[in-house]
Protein backbone atom coordinates (compact mmCIF):
# COMPACT_ATOMS: atom_id res chain seq x y z
CA UNK A 1 0.00 0.00 0.00
CA UNK A 2 2.74 2.20 1.09
CA UNK A 3 4.75 1.28 -2.10
CA UNK A 4 1.53 2.44 -4.45
CA UNK A 5 1.24 5.68 -2.65
CA UNK A 6 4.78 6.55 -3.04
CA UNK A 7 4.46 5.86 -6.46
CA UNK A 8 1.30 7.62 -7.13
CA UNK A 9 3.26 10.45 -4.97
CA UNK A 10 6.18 10.20 -7.92
CA UNK A 11 3.97 10.69 -10.34
CA UNK A 12 1.74 13.54 -9.49
CA UNK A 13 5.27 15.21 -8.81
CA UNK A 14 6.76 14.30 -12.32
CA UNK A 15 3.46 15.15 -13.94
CA UNK A 16 3.30 18.88 -12.45
CA UNK A 17 7.06 19.37 -13.29
CA UNK A 18 6.67 18.68 -16.73
CA UNK A 19 3.04 21.04 -16.65
CA UNK A 20 5.64 24.08 -15.31
CA UNK A 21 7.80 23.20 -17.86
CA UNK A 22 5.62 23.23 -20.46
CA UNK A 23 4.01 26.45 -19.40
CA UNK A 24 7.30 28.22 -19.49
CA UNK A 25 8.36 26.61 -22.70
CA UNK A 26 5.11 28.24 -23.91
CA UNK A 27 6.10 31.51 -22.88
CA UNK A 28 9.28 31.65 -24.79
CA UNK A 29 7.77 32.90 -28.30
CA UNK A 30 6.41 35.72 -26.94
CA UNK A 31 9.92 36.67 -25.51
CA UNK A 32 10.90 37.52 -29.50
CA UNK A 33 8.05 40.06 -29.78
CA UNK A 34 8.57 42.15 -26.65
CA UNK A 35 12.35 42.68 -27.50
CA UNK A 36 11.28 43.76 -30.86
CA UNK A 37 8.61 46.39 -29.15
CA UNK A 38 12.34 47.30 -27.73
CA UNK A 39 13.65 47.52 -30.82
CA UNK A 40 11.49 49.79 -32.58
CA UNK A 41 11.14 52.20 -29.53
CA UNK A 42 14.99 52.92 -30.14
CA UNK A 43 14.68 52.74 -33.34
CA UNK A 44 12.27 55.73 -33.78
CA UNK A 45 13.99 58.08 -31.16
CA UNK A 46 15.90 59.53 -34.21
CA UNK A 47 13.10 60.20 -36.48
CA UNK A 48 11.42 62.08 -33.22
CA UNK A 49 14.99 64.13 -32.69
CA UNK A 50 13.74 65.11 -36.31
CA UNK A 51 10.52 66.73 -35.45
CA UNK A 52 12.25 69.00 -32.77
CA UNK A 53 12.35 72.83 -32.25
CA UNK A 54 12.94 75.39 -29.96
CA UNK A 55 13.59 79.20 -29.32
CA UNK A 56 14.81 81.81 -26.79
CA UNK A 57 15.90 84.93 -27.04
CA UNK A 58 17.36 88.07 -24.39
CA UNK A 59 14.55 90.03 -23.57
CA UNK A 60 15.78 92.61 -26.89
CA UNK A 61 13.82 95.41 -27.94
CA UNK A 62 14.96 94.71 -31.35
CA UNK A 63 13.64 91.17 -33.14
CA UNK A 64 16.10 88.45 -33.74
CA UNK A 65 18.64 89.43 -36.18
CA UNK A 66 20.12 87.27 -39.57
CA UNK A 67 22.43 84.57 -39.02
CA UNK A 68 23.91 81.17 -38.92
CA UNK A 69 23.35 78.43 -36.22
CA UNK A 70 25.52 77.20 -33.97
CA UNK A 71 26.12 73.25 -34.04
CA UNK A 72 24.13 70.94 -32.51
CA UNK A 73 25.50 69.04 -29.50
CA UNK A 74 23.88 66.22 -26.59
CA UNK A 75 24.58 68.80 -24.68
CA UNK A 76 24.62 72.40 -24.32
CA UNK A 77 26.76 74.50 -21.79
CA UNK A 78 26.30 77.68 -23.72
CA UNK A 79 22.99 78.86 -25.41
CA UNK A 80 23.71 80.65 -28.86
CA UNK A 81 23.91 84.84 -28.37
CA UNK A 82 24.02 87.51 -31.36
CA UNK A 83 25.27 89.91 -28.79
CA UNK A 84 28.08 87.57 -26.80
CA UNK A 85 30.53 89.62 -24.15
CA UNK A 86 33.32 90.89 -25.99
CA UNK A 87 35.48 90.10 -23.30
CA UNK A 88 34.49 87.00 -21.88
CA UNK A 89 37.00 85.27 -19.03
CA UNK A 90 36.07 82.02 -20.40
CA UNK A 91 34.61 81.32 -24.02
CA UNK A 92 32.59 78.08 -24.19
CA UNK A 93 31.45 77.28 -27.77
CA UNK A 94 27.91 77.81 -27.65
CA UNK A 95 25.57 74.86 -29.56
CA UNK A 96 22.33 73.56 -30.20
CA UNK A 97 20.95 69.95 -28.39
CA UNK A 98 20.09 67.96 -31.16
CA UNK A 99 21.93 65.22 -33.02
CA UNK A 100 25.29 66.21 -34.05
CA UNK A 101 24.95 64.41 -37.60
CA UNK A 102 22.00 66.74 -38.52
CA UNK A 103 22.96 69.29 -41.78
CA UNK A 104 22.59 72.15 -41.19
CA UNK A 105 21.41 74.99 -43.28
CA UNK A 106 23.93 76.92 -45.43
CA UNK A 107 23.69 81.07 -43.85
CA UNK A 108 26.57 82.50 -45.78
CA UNK A 109 26.96 84.44 -42.66
CA UNK A 110 29.80 85.10 -39.86
CA UNK A 111 27.43 85.88 -36.41
CA UNK A 112 25.17 83.23 -35.08
CA UNK A 113 21.42 84.60 -35.41
CA UNK A 114 18.07 83.09 -36.67
CA UNK A 115 18.77 81.97 -40.37
CA UNK A 116 15.09 83.46 -41.12
CA UNK A 117 15.60 86.52 -38.74
CA UNK A 118 15.94 89.91 -40.21
CA UNK A 119 19.13 92.16 -41.25
CA UNK A 120 19.99 95.01 -39.00
CA UNK A 121 21.70 95.15 -36.37
CA UNK A 122 23.10 92.15 -33.87
CA UNK A 123 19.82 91.29 -31.62
CA UNK A 124 18.75 88.18 -29.75
CA UNK A 125 15.32 88.66 -29.89
CA UNK A 126 12.63 89.53 -27.09
CA UNK A 127 12.45 86.02 -25.94
CA UNK A 128 13.95 84.74 -22.87
CA UNK A 129 16.04 82.26 -21.66
CA UNK A 130 18.92 82.21 -23.19
CA UNK A 131 19.47 81.58 -27.08
CA UNK A 132 17.82 83.59 -30.21
CA UNK A 133 14.25 84.33 -31.28
CA UNK A 134 11.00 84.94 -29.56
CA UNK A 135 10.99 81.71 -27.52
CA UNK A 136 12.22 80.44 -24.64
CA UNK A 137 14.55 77.98 -22.63
CA UNK A 138 18.03 78.43 -24.71
CA UNK A 139 17.27 77.90 -28.60
CA UNK A 140 16.79 79.61 -31.78
CA UNK A 141 13.06 80.49 -32.56
CA UNK A 142 9.52 81.20 -31.60
CA UNK A 143 9.02 77.86 -29.87
CA UNK A 144 10.05 76.21 -25.94
CA UNK A 145 13.62 74.32 -25.75
CA UNK A 146 17.08 74.03 -26.85
CA UNK A 147 16.67 73.36 -30.53
CA UNK A 148 15.69 75.11 -34.07
CA UNK A 149 12.34 74.57 -35.55
CA UNK A 150 8.42 74.59 -35.27
CA UNK A 151 8.35 72.37 -32.82
CA UNK A 152 9.29 72.10 -28.62
CA UNK A 153 11.55 70.36 -26.76
CA UNK A 154 14.98 70.44 -28.26
CA UNK A 155 16.07 69.25 -31.60
CA UNK A 156 15.83 69.89 -35.26
CA UNK A 157 12.74 69.35 -38.00
CA UNK A 158 12.67 67.96 -41.16
CA UNK A 159 11.85 71.70 -42.27
CA UNK A 160 15.05 73.33 -40.72
CA UNK A 161 17.06 70.83 -41.82
CA UNK A 162 15.53 70.89 -45.81
CA UNK A 163 15.86 74.90 -45.85
CA UNK A 164 18.24 74.93 -48.29
CA UNK A 165 21.60 77.39 -49.00
CA UNK A 166 20.60 80.89 -47.93
CA UNK A 167 22.35 83.87 -48.47
CA UNK A 168 21.44 87.29 -47.00
CA UNK A 169 20.76 90.86 -48.98
CA UNK A 170 22.80 93.59 -50.06
CA UNK A 171 22.26 96.95 -50.63
CA UNK A 172 23.15 98.16 -53.75
CA UNK A 173 22.29 101.29 -53.97
CA UNK A 174 21.67 103.58 -51.62
CA UNK A 175 19.75 107.29 -50.98
CA UNK A 176 21.28 109.16 -48.48
CA UNK A 177 18.12 110.87 -45.98
CA UNK A 178 17.22 114.75 -46.14
CA UNK A 179 17.06 116.53 -42.75
CA UNK A 180 13.60 117.94 -42.13
CA UNK A 181 13.11 121.76 -41.70
CA UNK A 182 12.12 121.11 -38.39
CA UNK A 183 14.99 119.00 -36.96
CA UNK A 184 17.59 121.54 -38.62
CA UNK A 185 15.98 124.54 -36.86
CA UNK A 186 15.79 122.21 -33.78
CA UNK A 187 19.73 120.82 -34.37
CA UNK A 188 17.68 117.64 -33.72
CA UNK A 189 19.59 114.23 -34.42
CA UNK A 190 19.67 110.41 -34.00
CA UNK A 191 18.21 107.24 -35.51
CA UNK A 192 15.36 106.14 -37.06
CA UNK A 193 15.10 102.51 -36.57
CA UNK A 194 12.48 100.52 -39.53
CA UNK A 195 11.95 97.35 -40.89
CA UNK A 196 10.62 96.64 -44.73
CA UNK A 197 10.29 93.41 -46.44
CA UNK A 198 13.24 93.27 -49.38
CA UNK A 199 11.26 91.53 -52.35
CA UNK A 200 12.11 89.30 -55.00
CA UNK A 201 13.12 92.43 -57.36
CA UNK A 202 14.77 93.45 -54.49
CA UNK A 203 13.04 96.98 -54.24
CA UNK A 204 11.95 97.52 -51.07
CA UNK A 205 8.21 97.40 -49.41
CA UNK A 206 5.78 97.17 -46.39
CA UNK A 207 7.73 99.58 -44.80
CA UNK A 208 7.02 100.27 -40.84
CA UNK A 209 8.77 102.45 -38.35
CA UNK A 210 9.89 100.47 -35.05
CA UNK A 211 11.42 103.54 -33.22
CA UNK A 212 11.38 106.95 -34.61
CA UNK A 213 12.35 110.69 -33.78
CA UNK A 214 9.24 112.89 -35.17
CA UNK A 215 10.09 116.10 -36.41
CA UNK A 216 9.57 115.13 -39.88
CA UNK A 217 12.37 113.03 -39.81
CA UNK A 218 10.23 109.28 -39.96
CA UNK A 219 8.88 110.32 -43.13
CA UNK A 220 12.04 111.52 -44.42
CA UNK A 221 13.58 108.01 -43.49
CA UNK A 222 11.11 106.21 -45.35
CA UNK A 223 11.47 108.15 -48.71
CA UNK A 224 14.41 107.71 -48.52
CA UNK A 225 14.73 104.17 -47.89
CA UNK A 226 11.73 103.18 -50.41
CA UNK A 227 14.24 104.46 -53.00
CA UNK A 228 17.11 101.88 -52.15
CA UNK A 229 18.01 98.93 -54.41
CA UNK A 230 18.68 95.76 -53.04
CA UNK A 231 20.35 92.23 -54.23
CA UNK A 232 17.56 89.88 -53.59
CA UNK A 233 18.12 87.47 -51.04
CA UNK A 234 18.55 84.18 -52.52
CA UNK A 235 17.71 80.49 -51.28
CA UNK A 236 18.73 77.26 -53.70
CA UNK A 237 19.42 80.01 -56.31
CA UNK A 238 16.40 81.27 -56.40
CA UNK A 239 15.42 84.51 -55.04
CA UNK A 240 12.80 85.19 -52.03
CA UNK A 241 10.98 88.19 -49.97
CA UNK A 242 12.48 88.16 -46.77
CA UNK A 243 12.00 91.00 -43.71
CA UNK A 244 14.81 93.26 -42.81
CA UNK A 245 15.80 95.97 -40.25
CA UNK A 246 17.33 99.29 -41.36
CA UNK A 247 18.84 101.75 -39.61
CA UNK A 248 18.73 105.29 -41.01
CA UNK A 249 21.38 107.99 -38.94
CA UNK A 250 20.65 111.66 -38.95
CA UNK A 251 23.59 113.80 -38.26
CA UNK A 252 24.08 117.58 -38.18
CA UNK A 253 27.80 118.29 -39.51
Amino acid sequence: MKARLLSLAIHVCAIVLLLNIGRHASLAPEIAPIGLLRRDAIRLVAPAMLHGGGGGGERSPLPASLGRLPRFARRQFTPPSATPPAHALLVVEPTLIGPAEVRLPAVNLAQLGDPFGRTGPPSSGPGSGGGIGEGDQGGVGKRRGPGFGPNDGGGISWISVVAGEFTAPKVLYKVEPEFSEEARKAKYQGTVLLTLEVGEDGKPRRLRIVRGLGLGLDEKAIDAVSRWRFRPAMRNGSPVPVPATIEVNFRLL
